[in-house]
C-alpha cells in the first residue's frame, strides 16, 4: 500500500540531512582564510557613549563575534587580548565554537593600553623567524609565512607604534567609541603630613576636563567612609584643576574623593589615598625605677606606636645589652640616672645623667689627667665640679665626675657633654616652641627641686632654658641624636629610698612630652601619604619585624590572597580593583596603600579615528561586514 506518511517522513529526513551540510551563500570578500581578532580590554574601553546602552568593550565583543559567525568552515582566526600586556585568548583556530567560548571568556580591566605586545604575538605567526642572524650567508627560513587578516578593535587611546612592520599581516581598524565624549577625571591625589603640625595633614588633587563642553560639579572628600568637606569646580574644555584640604587627624586615615558628575567614564571620578600609620617604635629603659616615666610610656596613645623594655643599670653589663646596643636593635634607649660605657648605635635620651665622653685621644687624655689628679688629691667640688653617674648606673653626689674635662683640655671639653653648674634648685626661663619635641607643652608651672645646667657638643639645641643654663638639650651624632635632661624625675635620699625631684609627672605635659620623643626622637612620626599603584601592578610591601601574621583587604572588599616575600616583604599581586587597601596584623593595622587609574591617556576617552602602527596609517572602518545568509535555520525549522 501506498503511504504518503512515509514520503513525508523520508522527505523530513532528506531535509535534515542537507541542514547538516549548513546551506547558505555571502558576497565575494577580499579577506584572507586566516584572521587575528586583537581586543582592547583597557580602561578606557568603559565608555559608555553617548546614545548608547552598552560600553565600547561589549560592542566591540559584538562585533567579533559577527566574524566568527561568518567563517566558513575552512577558515580560521586566533583571539588576543590586550590591554598594558598581552594575552592570546585562543590560537589559531577554525572551530568556531572555542572561538565564541574563547571570545566569553575576555573580561575588562582597569589596566593602561598598550597594543605592541599583542602585535608582536600576531606578527610571531604570520611572519616566522629566520634561522640565524640577518645578512648571515648561511641563513635560511626555517617555515613558510602564514599571511593573516589583522583586525584591530580599539578606541585607539595607545600610544603611537613605532619602527614596526607588519609583514605579511593586512592591518585593519575599527574604531570603538565617538569623538564627542563627556568625561571628567581625577589624575592625581595623594597626602602630606604637615612637618610643622603633625596633627594637620594636606590633601592634594588634580581634577581634568576631557571632553569639549564646560562642567560643573562638587568634589566631595570623606575620611573613612565620613563625610569631610566638598567644594565646588568648574572646568573649562581641555583645562585642570588642583583642589587641597587641611585635615586635623594624628591617626592612620583614608580617604576617598568622588565628583559628583556623571560622565562616560566612571572609573576615574573615585580616587583614593591614605596616611599611613605611625611607625611602631622600640623603646629601651635602663632605669633603677621610675615609675612616672613607665606609666608615661603605657599609655592608650603611646601603646598603639611603642614597645618598650625596661631593665635596671646592671642589664648594662650583659652580652644581650652590649650587642642591643651595637647593632641599633632599639629606636631609642632611655638612660635613667644612669650612663652607659659607651654610646650605643641609636638615638638616646639621657634623664639626670650625662652620655659618657666619646673615644678620642684627647678624651682619653682628659680622662686620665682627670683621674691623676684625683690621686693626687685634688678636691673636684673646689674646682665647681659636681657629680655625675658613673657607668655602673650608681649616683654619688660628692664623686668626681669621670666624664668631665679639666680646663687644660678644652678641645677634648667642647667635644663631650657636660655639667654646667652645680646642683640646686631650678627656675625656668624659656622654652623652643618650635622644635618639634616642644610642641603643645607648657611648663612654667613645673617645680624642680635640684638639678643642673647642662652644656654639649658643638650643634647642640638649648631646647628648655633654666636659671642654671640650659635644662634640656638635644645634639647630633654620627647621624644619630642625643638628647640629656638636666634633673631627675625621680630621685634617690641617702638611705637609697626614691623621692620625686619634680612635680611633672603630674602635669599634663608629662605624658604630651613622652608621646613627643617617641614621634620624633625615636621615630614614630615617620608617618607620610600613602603610595598609590596603578591597577594590576605587583605591590611589594615591607614589614617590621614584630609583624607575623599579615593580611590584606581592600576596604569594603575582601581579603586577598599574599604572597610572602624575602627578608619580611610582602608581594600583592590581586588589585586590579581601584581602592584602599589594608595590611593588617590581628587587627592592627601595619600599612596602607592606595590603587588608582590615575592615567591622561585611558581618561581621554575620545575615539580616535585613525592609528599608525609602522610606517603604515590605518583609517577607521564601520566594523560592518556582509553577514552570510544562513538556509539550514529554514531547512531544519
Amino acid at each position: 500500500r501506498r503511504s504518503l506518511l512515509l514520503l513525508l517522513q523520508l522527505l523530513a529526513v532528506f531535509i535534515a540531512v542537507i541542514a547538516l551540510l549548513r546551506p547558505g551563500f555571502r558576497g565575494q570578500t577580499a579577506g584572507q582564510e586566516r584572521t587575528v581578532f586583537l581586543i582592547d580590554n583597557s580602561a578606557s574601553m568603559q565608555t559608555v557613549d553617548r546614545n548608547e546602552t552598552a560600553s565600547r568593550f561589549e560592542n566591540a565583543k559584538r562585533l567579533i563575534l559577527a566574524r566568527i559567525e561568518a567563517m566558513s568552515d575552512t577558515d580560521s582566526a586566533m583571539v588576543i587580548a590586550f590591554n598594558d600586556r598581552a594575552e592570546t585568548v585562543q590560537s589559531f583556530t577554525t572551530d568556531r565554537g572555542r572561538l565564541r567560548d574563547s571570545l566569553k571568556r575576555v573580561a575588562i580591566t582597569n589596566h593602561s593600553t598598550d597594543i605592541l605586545g599583542a602585535l608582536k604575538a600576531a606578527a610571531g605567526l604570520a611572519n616566522p623567524r629566520r634561522s640565524s642572524e640577518i645578512a648571515d650567508v648561511k641563513d635560511i627560513q626555517v617555515a613558510d609565512a602564514k599571511p593573516a587578516d589583522l583586525l584591530v578593535y580599539s578606541d585607539g587611546g595607545f600610544q603611537t607604534v613605532t619602527e614596526f612592520s607588519l609583514g605579511n599581516l593586512k592591518a585593519d581598524y575599527v574604531s570603538m567609541g565617538s569623538s564627542e565624549v563627556n568625561n571628567l577625571a581625577i589624575t592625581a591625589f595623594s597626602t602630606e603630613r604637615n612637618t610643622e603640625r603633625q596633627s594637620e595633614v594636606q590633601a592634594f588633587a588634580t581634577i581634568e576636563n576631557f571632553g569639549q563642553s564646560t562642567i560643573s560639579t562638587t568634589a566631595t572628600l570623606t575620611m573613612n567612609g565620613l563625610f569631610l568637606d566638598a567644594e565646588a569646580i568648574e572646568i573649562e574644555p581641555g583645562e585642570q584643576t588642583g583642589l587641597s584640604f587641611i585635615i586635623e587627624t594624628e591617626e592612620a586615615a583614608s580617604l576617598t574623593l568622588t565628583l559628583d558628575h556623571e560622565d562616560d567614564l566612571e572609573i576615574d571620578n573615585v580616587a583614593y589615598t591614605g596616611l599611613s600609620p605611625l611607625r611602631n617604635v622600640s623603646i629601651l629603659v635602663i632605669t633603677p625605677g621610675n615609675t612616672p616615666l613607665k606609666v608615661g610610656l603605657e599609655t592608650e596613645k603611646t601603646a598603639k606606636i611603642c614597645t618598650n623594655s625596661f631593665f635596671p643599670p646592671s642589664y648594662m653589663q650583659t652580652d644581650d645589652y652590649k650587642k642591643r646596643a651595637q647593632d641599633g636593635i632599639d629606636d631609642l634607649i632611655i638612660y635613667d640616672a644612669c650612663s652607659p660605657a659607651e654610646m650605643p648605635a641609636t638615638n638616646t635620651f639621657f634623664i639626670g645623667s650625662l652620655p659618657p665622653a666619646t673615644a678620642t685621644e684627647d678624651s682619653t687624655k682628659a680622662r686620665f689627667s682627670g683621674n691623676q689628679g684625683a690621686a693626687e688629691g685634688t678636691n673636684a667640688a673646689d674646682s665647681g665640679s659636681t657629680a655625675t653617674p658613673d657607668v655602673q648606673g650608681a649616683t654619688d653626689p660628692n664623686a668626681t665626675n669621670s666624664n668631665a674635662t679639666p680646663a687644660d683640655n678644652p678641645l677634648a671639653k667642647e667635644q663631650n657633654w657636660r655639667w654646667s653648674s652645680p646642683e640646686s634648685s631650678v627656675m625656668l626661663i624659656d622654652i623652643e616652641r618650635t622644635h618639634p619635641l616642644m610642641r603643645y607643652l607648657e611648663l612654667f608651672s613645673l617645680l624642680i627641686f635640684s638639678g643642673r645646667g647642662v652644656e654639649g657638643p658643638p650643634g647642640t639645641v638649648e631646647l628648655v632654658g633654666a636659671d642654671v643654663g640650659s635644662i634640656l638639650a638635644i645634639a647630633p651624632r654620627d647621624g644619630f641624636q642625643d638628647m640629656v635632661l638636666g634633673f631627675e624625675i625621680v630621685s634617690r635620699n641617702s638611705d637609697g629610698d626614691a623621692e620625686t625631684n619634680t612635680n611633672w609627672y603630674a602635669e599634663r605635659s608629662w605624658p604630651v612630652f613622652l608621646l613627643n620623643v617617641l614621634r620624633h626622637l625615636a621615630g614614630a612620626a615617620d608617618a607620610t601619604g600613602a603610595p598609590s599603584y596603578r591597577p594590576g601592578e605587583t605591590v611589594r610591601v615591607r614589614l617590621e619585624s614584630k609583624i607575623s601574621n599579615p593580611s590584606v583587604k581592600r576596604i569594603g572588599g575582601s581579603p586577598i590572597n599574599i604572597t610572602p616575600g624575602p627578608a619580611g616583604s610582602l608581594e600583592i599581586i590581586d588589585t586590579e580593583i581601584p581602592g584602599n587597601y589594608r595590611v593588617e596584623s590581628d587587627t592592627k593595622l601595619a600599612d596602607l596603600f592606595a590603587i588608582n587609574l590615575f592615567d591622561p591617556q585611558e581618561s581621554a576617552i575620545a575615539a580616535v579615528k585613525q592609528i599608525d602602527i609602522g610606517y603604515e596609517s590605518l583609517t577607521s572602518e564601520d566594523g560592518s561586514i556582509e553577514q552570510r545568509q544562513e538556509l539550514w535555520r529554514w531547512a531544519l525549522l
